[in-house]
Order: structure tokens, then C-alpha cells, then sequence
């Protein structure tokens, strides 16, 4: 698989893209205005603890107290009362890291769990376990970086290898480790000389944590259009894979990076309700507060053999693209699939591997339950960072997020409805309204008859006309009696 690498570099923003064999998989984003959080240790004072659910909330000096579950903490093997209370007290100051970064009304999740990522190692003080990243298949090339590990790692510390290790030598390993446990020592002597809340240690910035975290053999090029960036980046690369740094080209051209490689349609796309198929089906992703739902269609795709075969063709097309997209979007939590309905137990099986075949391409943890018999399927992606919808967008003011608005109509029996309330009560013989100017349109056609009607009935005037500066399906009473109704109504444009 051939990997590339877009890097967008500007004063209010640094932007990135994965490509795997020609198509983008993957974006980031790292925004001057807004911090990340995620990674990030602090020293915090815990503010509640709250027994019924188990948890803490820890002052870490953000604008919102930090949520701390009892799971998420590390426990010492001998102890036996593992409930919150027993573990931590108001006013006690704790070392917590980001897990997962502030999202809507919730503050960041964090635990007491220390993870130090490497670039072949991640180091885990207080968790005396060793772990192989998944990716190495070889039996025998895990069994060679375990003895490494075992052999340099601190007494009572934890070390997760990862893919990057695979082939190491391990003089390059035990390098990665004693980095790593420095700068944990650092991290520590900094907190016992500083007061809480404080921050401890900063995640690396979104260049060097590509590098850390998505640079390895597979990548033949890395493009980035800012020369200092540039230069930057291949000094990083030289010091930690050398081999690698005659793979980072600069970007010359005058055109945006991001239009060259056609990245800002893919994140149109991402954005997007509806993804079309090359086959001619289609996804549709909803979001609801607990899940992301996403439902599966044949669309324009009718086959040229029996329905079940263009049912399965649809399906396993559909499994890959979901795939991608999930990892475009960043969604994370639960994702309910329907996928279109399959007789036969075999294709049913074989969309849920073709699924967990393509998902097995993320870096972020991802698990398939099996297919139900109407199709369903459930997964769940670990939840880190926010989704790229909820970084790029934001709710609709007019809608409030609901995905749907008051129709035309609607809103034209709503300000009917609201004149004839204000002339039942009212001695006043004149209301005046303006409109944006959808709204004025439907008036002028549907709406006049039913205004001439409320004139009769009340014996009272309606003066209105359409305003520009409003939104074209806002309405505005003016105001609601004689003279000084005119004198504001003809000041109105």
C-alpha cells in the first residue's frame, strides 16, 4: 500500500491529509485559536467526587472541570476497595492525562493512566505490562521486541511496542525507551514544583506527531508548502529516521496544496449527508446524540444477474467506503450499519469481514459485533479527538441543529395567527410588519387574501413590505398603533 502525506501550512492554521494509494483516508487539523488537548498531563485538584456514577470531576485550570471515571485510574494490584471514593478526596492534587478532548457541553475526559508515545514505543509508567501492536504479525519478531523490552524497560513500567518497531534494532528501541523515561522524570519534577492547576506537559504539535505517529517505511512522499515548515520537518525527520528525510518535498507552486490534490472536494464530500457508490448506490450518515447511523442503498444500481448478487455487490462496496469514511470523519462511539437486507447466512458473513478487513487499515480501535438478520450492524471507534463535522461546522441558528425547518407556510400561519392575536387585544387601528423576502413572496401569492380578511374583520389597517436586511423567511412587527407606527414603518426600507 503507497502512503502520501499533504501538509498545508498557514499562520491560523495547519492542516494535513493521509492518502493510501491515491485516495485521502485520513485529516488533521491544528488551529492557532484553538488549543488540542488530547495527550496533554496536567496537575489538578479534584473538585467533586461523586460515588453514584463513580466518578471526579478535576480542576485542570480549563474553563470546564475535567471528567475522571474510577476505571480510568491507576490502581495499585494490591488494592481491593477500588470504588472513587476510596481512591481520591476533594482537594487532592492528582497527575491526570487528556484522554479525550472536550466535546459539546462535556468537559475532557481524563485518567490518572500516563501514556508516553514514541516513535517505537509508547512508555506507561506505573503498568507493569508489555505489550505488540497487533500489526506485527510475525510470532517470532514479537517474541524478539518482548525480550528487548523485558530487558531495558524500568522495573514496574509499562511499554506497548508499536508497528514502527517491527525490524528494529534494538539499540533503536532502548534509545526510544530512556527518551521517553527522562521525559517522564522531567514531567514529574515539574509537578512537585508547581502549584495546581497547571500544565505539565504539551502534546507535540501536529507536524511532529504526523511524523511520531504516521511516517514509516510505506510513506514515498511528504508535501509541504511552507519552506520554513519545510525545513523543519526534514531536520525532525533526519534525527529519527534519516532514510526517510529525502522523501519530504517542498511545494513551490503558487496554487493552494489542498486544491492541487483535490482535498478541499473530499472534504465537501466528508461533510456530506449522502455518499455515493461507484456502483450507483449510496450512505446516508445521520448523527443522533448517543451514535452515528449510517444506512446503506442500492440506488441506480440495478446488477445484470439475480437481485441477492447486486445486494451483496452493493454491500461489500458499501463496507469499504464505510471504512474510509469513518476514518475521514473521525467518528467515533457507536455506529449502527443497515446494511441492505441479505437471505443468505454466507453474504452476511462476508460483508462483516470485508468490513473488519478494511477497518483493520485504522489506527484508532475499532470493533464489529456480527451482522443481525435485518442487517444491522454494530461497531464502536474509539473517541479521541472531535469529528471532523464538529470542528468544521457548527449548528444551524435557524434550525438549532434539528436538520429540518419550519416550512413556508408554517411560517406564514404563524404570523397570521400572531396578527390576529394582537388585534384581539389592542385598541390600536393599525399593525405594521416587515418580511425577508421569501416569506413577502408567499404573501404577496397566497397570504393577501387572509390579510384582506383580518382588515374586514377587525376594522383595523395593515401596512407591511419586504425588507432586504432580513433573512428571506424572518418576519418583524414594526409596532402596533397610529402616527408613530407610520413614522417608523416608512423608515424602514
Amino acid at each position: 500500500m503507497r502512503r502520501d502525506i499533504v501538509i498545508d501550512m498557514s499562520e491560523v492554521e495547519t492542516r494535513a491529509a493521509l492518502l493510501e494509494d491515491g485516495k485521502v483516508v485520513e485529516f488533521f487539523f491544528e488551529r492557532a485559536l484553538e488549543l488540542r488537548l488530547a495527550g496533554n498531563i496536567y496537575k489538578g485538584v479534584v473538585e467533586n467526587v461523586l460515588p453514584g456514577i463513580q466518578s471526579a470531576f478535576v480542576n485542570i485550570g480549563l474553563d470546564k472541570n475535567a471528567f475522571l471515571f474510577v476505571g480510568d485510574m491507576l490502581l495499585d494490584e494490591k488494592r481491593k476497595d477500588v470504588r472513587i471514593e476510596n481512591l481520591v478526596r476533594v482537594g487532592e492534587e492528582i497527575i491526570v492525562q487528556v484522554a479525550k478532548e472536550p466535546m459539546g457541553t462535556k468537559g475532557a475526559r481524563v485518567s490518572t493512566k500516563i501514556t508516553l508515545p514514541g516513535r517505537y514505543v509508547v512508555f506507561m509508567p506505573g503498568m507493569d505490562v508489555v505489550g505488540v501492536s497487533h500489526r506485527i504479525a510475525s510470532g517470532e519478531e514479537r517474541e524478539r521486541l518482548k525480550k528487548i523490552v523485558e530487558r531495558v524497560r524500568p522495573s514496574g513500567s509499562g511499554v506497548i511496542i508499536r508497528t514502527a518497531a517491527e525490524g528494529k534494532s534494538a539499540e533503536e528501541i532502548r534509545e526510544d525507551i530512556e527518551s521517553l523515561v527522562r521525559l517522564w522524570e522531567r514531567i514529574k519534577k515539574k509537578a512537585e514544583i508547581t502549584a495546581a492547576p497547571a500544565l505539565l506537559y504539551q502534546e507535540a504539535s501536529l507536524i511532529y506527531a504526523l511524523v511520531r505517529d504516521v511516517v514509516d517505511e510505506s510513506v514515498e512522499h511528504i508535501w509541504i508548502n511552507s519552506f520554513f515548515g519545510y525545513q523543519k520537518l526534514k531536520d525532525f525527520i533526519e534525527s529519527v529516521a534519516p532514510h526517510l528525510a529525502e522523501r519530504v518535498y517542498f511545494f513551490e507552486s503558487r496554487e493552494n496544496i489542498f486544491e492541487h490534490f483535490g482535498l478541499h472536494k473530499e472534504i465537501e464530500k466528508a461533510l456530506s449527508r449522502k455518499v455515493w457508490l461507484r456502483s450507483g448506490g449510496y450512505l446516508v450518515f445521520d448523527r443522533t446524540e448517543a451514535m452515528t447511523v449510517i444506512d446503506v442503498n442500492t440506488g441506480k444500481f440495478v446488477g445484470k444477474r439475480d437481485l441477492q448478487e447486486t445486494i451483496l455487490k452493493t454491500n461489500l462496496e458499501a463496507a469499504e467506503e464505510i471504512a474510509r469514511q469513518v476514518r475521514l470523519r473521525d467518528i467515533g462511539g457507536i455506529i449502527l450499519i443497515d446494511f441492505i437486507d441479505m437471505e443468505k447466512k454466507e453474504h452476511r458473513r462476508q460483508v462483516v469481514r470485508a468490513l473488519e478487513e478494511f477497518l483493520s487499515r485504522d489506527r484508532t480501535r475499532c470493533t464489529v459485533i456480527e451482522m443481525s438478520e435485518l442487517g444491522l450492524v454494530e461497531m464502536t471507534r474509539k473517541r479521541v479527538r472531535k469529528s471532523l463535522d464538529s470542528l468544521l461546522r457548527e449548528p444551524c441558528p435557524f434550525c438549532e441543529g434539528e436538520g429540518r425547518i419550519l416550512s413556508l407556510e408554517t411560517i406564514a400561519v404563524h404570523l397570521l395567527r400572531k396578527i390576529e392575536e394582537i388585534f384581539r387585544h389592542t385598541t390600536s387601528s393599525v399593525l405594521s410588519f416587515v418580511v425577508g423576502e421569501e416569506l413577502g413572496g408567499y404573501l404577496a401569492s397566497q397570504g393577501e387574501r387572509f390579510l384582506q380578511n383580518l382588515r374586514k374583520l377587525y376594522g383595523k389597517e395593515i401596512l407591511w413590505k419586504v425588507s432586504k436586511s432580513l433573512p428571506p423567511r424572518r418576519y418583524n412587527i414594526v409596532g402596533v398603533g397610529e402616527e408613530e407606527v407610520r413614522a417608523r414603518f416608512e423608515e424602514i426600507s
